[in-house]
């Protein structure tokens, strides 16, 4: 019997501190707003602290902007709850001169998560049922999601990639000129392998399809991605649950609220330090040796998988038991950086399944690249992204992934001097020429090949060991190729490397 009261007394002294706790964090903000300044609170901010779809940095500063505009007369702690891993504080709003407004304040160890009333201040409501907004019909090419919009009054359909890495959207200047565009600004902008200085277009209106999205901020390079006439990133994800289905060719916009994911599939924790999604993972060059990193969920990058300069050289990935199938360079933005890419024993991101025997490419050094420090590790390319069907809800801070037709394709793979991959539809394709070696002029990327050594297209896709056998042939061996140039199908050969 004393056990059992020394125990209740516990419980009851342990829930008084964390309540007292709970009601000391509401002082500070409570003293935020009448200093109108974030001091008093700024150390009780979680690491994703966030309003609305921002989180970090982007999310202080729109609490700073709040502090010093919102009136409040007081913020009155009510009560606590556990809910999952966070705990809700039940609070009062007393703006001033109007009605007292009930929120909730979310925290994880005594740290702010989110404000309910300050997210619903920036449009999102997270209890309000999600309507679905637009469904935007997209083209794939090259894996790539591709969209076809206009500005403002301009007449003309313009092909966007959409492009998970880059945090809003951009266009070459020429174009800009040609539409009418006016700069308003320049700014700083980080690229891969390094940073340049750019003009900044405010105020614009994207039309796709029949929906808008009004008074959008354009960035102005002289060089852009060769292929389509811009690039449309994170601007319809910071204002809409965003799902993209491969299968259906269709990317959907959703209210913020409360959503149900139509597919099974997995759900993976993303962090938005600098307006891209970060996700943790750890790759395996060579089998005993794993290193952990952070990883850019990127739609415009054309790998698989991408590691930056200073991951490879913190990790010496290129000289310890890496062999290097081909090597080029990767272009952001006018800027060229040298890579080698190959095969990495294994890669595993969130909570994922580990994939096996994966291509990835390693970022070598050379200008800019061996200063840049981007503050993530690498990016996670649309070559392995476009296996999914995905929805990113930056209200839940997650991606959702489900496994689309093209989830079991065999991954790409290098012969005699290119690189070859299969398409969403199954289609056996030249991605690229990787080197002279064996080379013929008669290929060209995007060009279908139909069978290798006398093997099917259609049973390369589906029988591994068949496609092994092919791939592990000793270097020198003569390839037969079967490919289509119009409707009519050719031969050549190729000297494997």
């Amino acid at each position: 019997m004393n056990k059992i009261i020394i125990f209740i007394l516990l419980s009851t002294y342990l829930n008084a501190a964390a309540q007292q706790e709970s009601k000391q964090l509401v002082t500070k903000l409570n003293v935020a707003f009448q200093q109108k300044k974030l001091d008093p609170v700024k150390e009780s901010l979680d690491t994703n602290f966030s309003i609305g779809a921002y989180t970090n940095r982007s999310a202080i500063g729109m609490l700073q902007t709040l502090s010093q505009r919102y009136a409040c007369d007081s913020i009155v702690f009510k009560k606590e709850t556990q809910v999952l891993d966070k705990k809700k504080m039940e609070v009062t709003f007393y703006p001033t001169g109007k009605p007292a407004i009930t929120s909730a304040i979310y925290t994880k160890e005594n740290k702010i998560l989110y404000v309910d009333l300050f997210d619903q201040l920036y449009g999102m409501n997270r209890y309000k049922p999600s309507q679905l907004r637009a469904k935007i019909p997209f083209e794939v090419i090259d894996n790539a999601i591709v969209l076809t919009l206009k500005l403002n009054n301009s007449p003309r359909p313009l092909k966007f990639l959409f492009d998970t890495g880059a945090d809003g959207m951009a266009i070459s200047e020429a174009l800009a000129d040609t539409l009418g565009l006016k700069t308003t600004r320049k700014q700083n902008a980080s690229v891969v392998g390094g940073s340049m200085q750019i003009s900044i277009s405010e105020k614009n209106d994207v039309h796709l399809d029949t929906f808008v999205l009004k008074n959008q901020s354009i960035a102005l390079f002289k060089d852009l991605h060769k292929g389509t006439d811009g690039l449309i990133g994170n601007t319809m994800t910071k204002q809409y649950i965003t799902k993209v289905d491969f299968d259906k060719k269709e990317l959907s916009l959703y209210d913020f609220g409360t959503y149900t994911y139509e597919t099974s599939g997995n759900s993976i924790p993303i962090t938005t330090p600098n307006g891209l999604f970060i996700i943790p993972g750890a790759v395996a060059v060579t089998p005993n040796q794993v290193n952990a990193g952070e990883f850019v969920f990127d739609t415009g990058a054309s790998y698989s998988l991408i590691c930056f300069r200073p991951f490879v050289k913190k990790h010496k990935l290129l000289v310890s038991g890496f062999k290097s199938d081909y090597h080029g360079t990767t272009t952001s933005m006018g800027m060229s950086t040298p890579t080698y890419s190959g095969k990495a024993s294994s890669f595993t991101f969130a909570n994922m399944p580990s994939v096996t025997d994966f291509p990835i490419t390693l970022m070598a050094g050379g200008g800019q690249s061996e200063t840049w420090n981007p503050g993530f590790d690498g990016s996670i390319g649309i070559r392995l992204i476009s296996r999914y069907n995905f929805t990113i809800n930056l209200q839940e801070k997650e991606i959702h992934l489900a496994p689309n037709k093209s989830f079991n394709n065999p991954n790409d793979f290098v012969l005699g001097g290119y690189l070859f991959g299969f398409d969403l539809t199954g289609n056996l394709k030249i991605i690229s020429q990787v080197s002279n070696f064996g080379g013929t002029e008669t290929l060209k990327a995007g060009m279908q090949i139909t069978a290798i050594n006398g093997v099917s297209k259609d049973t390369l896709l589906k029988d591994a060991k068949k496609l092994h056998g092919i791939t592990a042939l000793p270097a020198g061996s003569v390839i037969k190729l079967e490919y289509l140039q119009g409707n009519i199908k050719q031969s050549t050969t190729l000297t494997k490397s």
